[in-house]
């Protein structure tokens, strides 16, 4: 409809002028000498010249009345085609945009499916939840609450057991790695620092994992 526009604006174009042209005609004064000859051409007329005469003047200004009418509709059909134009061009931006939208939605989705869910026990990458692992316990209680610090760290943890609270520090996969934390955290002043075995994430004694010489915890 956008194409047709063009033509509709020069046709309008056109009848504006013919209407101007025969407004300025019909307005300007006539000389002596046309009153002069307009009188004998009157003169000459017949009625029945002068009533066909008129009749077509009437004829042809109905007829520029009904090309004006329908000018004025196609005019405003136009007008409401690019009105129904602009709203489908703005339905059509909302549409992309909300699909770009779902599009960067269904990517967050993949990238989040793709990440391994949240373990506290793998760090650096290995699964200390799996076979043996040595932690050092630094003490127990019982309305202590150390909670808040070992969310901080998968290196400190907290466990419950008999109404205590337990806190553990290290994951270490042989004994004597765990030891060395244990005698540095007592040489700190920590006291009750002592090593803890655990086997596929249970706690477990220590005998059950390592020969010890007597005495040795």
């Amino acid at each position: 409809m956008k194409n047709t526009r063009p033509y509709i604006l020069l046709l309008v174009g056109v009848f504006v002028a013919t209407i101007a042209l025969a407004q300025s005609s019909e307005q300007r004064p006539l000389t002596r000498k046309e009153k002069k000859e307009w009188k004998k051409r009157k003169k000459k007329m017949s009625v029945e010249d002068f009533r066909t005469l008129y009749e077509e003047n009437s004829s042809q200004k109905a007829a520029l009345a009904a090309q004006e009418g329908e000018i004025n509709s196609l005019e405003e059909q136009v007008t409401s085609k690019d009105l129904q134009i602009s709203d489908l061009q703005k339905q059509v931006t909302r549409m992309q945009a909300a699909y770009q939208a779902a599009q960067r939605e269904l990517e967050n989705l993949k990238a989040q499916l793709k990440q391994p869910a949240y373990n506290p026990n793998m760090v650096n990458g290995e699964d200390f939840s799996v076979g043996v692992v040595f932690k050092v316990q630094v003490g127990a209680f019982r309305k202590m609450d150390l909670e808040k610090y070992a969310e901080t760290s998968k290196e400190f943890s907290e466990e419950e057991a008999q109404e205590l609270r337990k806190y553990v520090i290290g994951n270490f996969r042989n004994y004597e790695d765990a030891n060395v934390l244990k005698r540095y955290l007592r040489e700190m002043g920590v006291e009750d620092a002592w090593i803890v075995p655990y086997k596929d994430n249970q706690r477990v004694p220590l005998k059950e994992v390592i020969d010890l010489p007597e005495g040795s915890k």
